[in-house]
């Protein structure tokens, strides 16, 4: 999915993303010019987010 997808998937900014890529916790490839974060790590990312309200 491209950085603009995940961004309106996992409700989070564009600052953030880039955060995220250059930690690690978010893999993506190169296609030709564009960036796409891979399903598998969007999904894996937004499940170990801390739940509000969960203990």
């Amino acid at each position: 999915m491209s950085i603009n997808d995940f961004r309106a998937y996992a409700k989070v900014g564009r600052t953030l993303v880039y955060k995220e890529l250059a930690k690690g916790t978010l893999e993506a490839v190169k296609v030709g010019r564009r960036t796409l974060i891979l399903t598998s790590s969007a999904r894996t990312w937004v499940e170990k987010l801390d739940r509000y309200g969960v203990r």
